[in-house]
């Protein structure tokens, strides 16, 4: 799309150059004699356009496509070093696809890049300095000089990811990381302001060295994979008071706790970092994503939070599982949520029948999601009911999402009618996948009816939409066939659809 937009511009600069060339021609024509003999206008060429759409046309080009214009001539290679807005160093843009006469190693990717900044000897103001591949301590010397560069060149959006190619959550050895030292954004005449974000992975990160001024200006945060020599949150997060978008994920974390308020930032997002605590003060936060075991979570002054994404890891202890935690930490950390996702196992035994209960709530809580793969007995029913505690948690809520993974099936033909319901006005929707093989999911679903009178869709889907086990048909189709012989009742006439 960028070459078809270039050639678009092309075209109709080459157009209006060649009308005003040949209105040219014309007027010299009637000022000479007719007997002068006409002479054909030399044909336009792309080097012929003005400047400054050429640097429009480099603009609107890849990093690879630009950069090999500016081996065509001295002129190109010019224009390249003086608009070249963005440098992006990665397996895609330093070899070519499909080409294997090249082995792409560390050190020939650290050639390349290294010939490619040679380039430039004077280094332009950047927005964008990116390098992604999978470099080691031992290519400190290259990387030292890219950060060097980067700095010199003032870029505004910085990338050094160091990733190796094993996925997951796997962190990586820590005496092959290279150490990133953040003062080399700090020294006398130049300073981190001109920073917007900073995205480090697979690092080292140094925040103690003498000289560094913290990022005044920096709004985006990512942090995946790194370890820490130091106290990171003090020495910098504190020193961030602009920073409106916070990721960390799969790095030796043990506690978020800040002796200053962020006071703009707006998303917060911690995956895996096995924390013991989180605590901040974030007036202004409004999305929250996180990943780990049940801790405290001290939230209560971000009053704006809108959306909230919570994945419980689980508890090594037997018969226990996260439901405690969800009824009373969460409503307390986060009363205001409006949208909540929750993903948790839950562990069905009759030993699990009570469970805490808190008089916070969530007060404007309109959307619950909930993922939960179920452990245990699959004909108890009072493990599963624990589940309806839910809405007295949340008054306001309009639509629930439960969505269940089993390990078993196993349910009985009968429906309990014992359990005195909760009144709850407002609950219009309920959505419930994998619902339709265990008796207390059953039971759940004829309560939750009972509670919400004003109810205007139930959907039981049979099919289990939390990935993990494979997808079986028969189970799918006695679940449906069940579901329907069960629920067959006068309160679910125009309700209930069975998918």
């Amino acid at each position: 799309m960028r070459l078809k937009e270039a050639a678009l511009l092309v075209g109709w600069r080459s157009v209006q150059v060649a009308g005003e060339v040949a209105t040219r021609q014309e007027s010299r024509q009637k000022m000479h004699h007719k007997s002068v003999p006409m002479t054909k206008p030399e044909a336009l060429q792309l080097h012929h356009l003005p400047d400054d759409v050429l640097h429009r046309i480099l603009s609107r080009l890849t990093f690879r496509e630009s950069s090999r214009m500016g081996l065509l001539s001295r002129k190109w290679q010019k224009l390249w070093r003086s608009c070249c807005p963005k440098l992006v160093f990665t397996r895609a843009t330093m070899f070519k696809p499909g080409n294997k006469t090249i082995r792409r190693t560390r050190t020939n990717f650290a050639r390349r890049v290294n010939s490619l900044l040679r380039q430039l000897c004077a280094p332009p103001t950047l927005n964008k300095f990116v390098v992604k591949f999978g470099l080691r301590r031992k290519h400190t010397c290259h990387v030292n000089r890219w950060v060097g560069f980067c700095s010199k060149s003032r870029a505004r959006h910085i990338t050094f990811d160091f990733t190796p190619g094993v996925k997951g959550i796997f962190r990586g050895l820590a005496d092959e990381k290279y150490i990133f030292h953040l003062h080399v954004f700090s020294v006398p005449d130049r300073s981190p302001a001109h920073i917007k974000s900073l995205h480090l992975s697979y690092v080292w990160l140094n925040t103690a060295t003498t000289g560094f001024t913290g990022f005044a200006n920096l709004k985006k945060l990512t942090l995946h994979k790194v370890s820490f020599l130091n106290d990171f949150q003090h020495l910098m997060l504190s020193e961030c008071t602009a920073l409106e978008w916070l990721s960390i994920s799969c790095s030796s974390f043990t506690e978020l706790t800040l002796c200053k308020p962020l006071r703009r930032l707006r998303y917060l997002s911690l995956h895996y970092c096995y924390m013991e605590k989180v605590d901040l003060e974030a007036p202004n936060l409004t999305s929250v994503d996180l990943t780990n075991r049940p801790i405290p979570l001290a939230l209560s002054e971000s009053l704006k939070v809108m959306e909230a994404n919570i994945k419980l890891l689980h508890k090594s202890v037997l018969y226990g599982d996260n439901l405690d935690y969800i009824c009373t930490e969460l409503p307390a950390a986060l009363p205001h949520v409006q949208k909540l996702s929750i993903t948790s196992t839950l562990c069905i035994y009759d030993e699990l029948q009570s469970f805490a209960k808190t008089s916070v709530r969530f007060i404007n809580l309109r959307h619950l999601s909930l993922y939960l793969p179920l452990y245990g007995d699959g004909r108890s029913v009072g493990g599963i009911l624990r589940l309806a505690y839910l809405l007295e948690l949340a008054p306001v809520l309009e639509e629930l999402e439960l969505h269940f993974r089993f390990s078993d099936f196993v349910i009985r033909q009968a429906i309990r009618v014992d359990m005195l319901p909760y009144r709850h006005d407002k609950l219009k929707r309920v959505v419930m996948s994998g619902a339709c093989h265990w008796q207390g999911l059953i039971e759940l679903a004829h309560h939750i009816r009972r509670c919400a009178s004003r109810i205007d869709c139930m959907i039981m889907d049979p099919m289990v939409r939390i990935k993990g086990l494979p997808t079986v048909d028969w189970l799918e189709e006695r679940g449906r066939r069940i579901a329907k012989e069960l629920l067959k009742r006068q309160e679910f006439q125009g309700v209930l659809t069975v998918l």
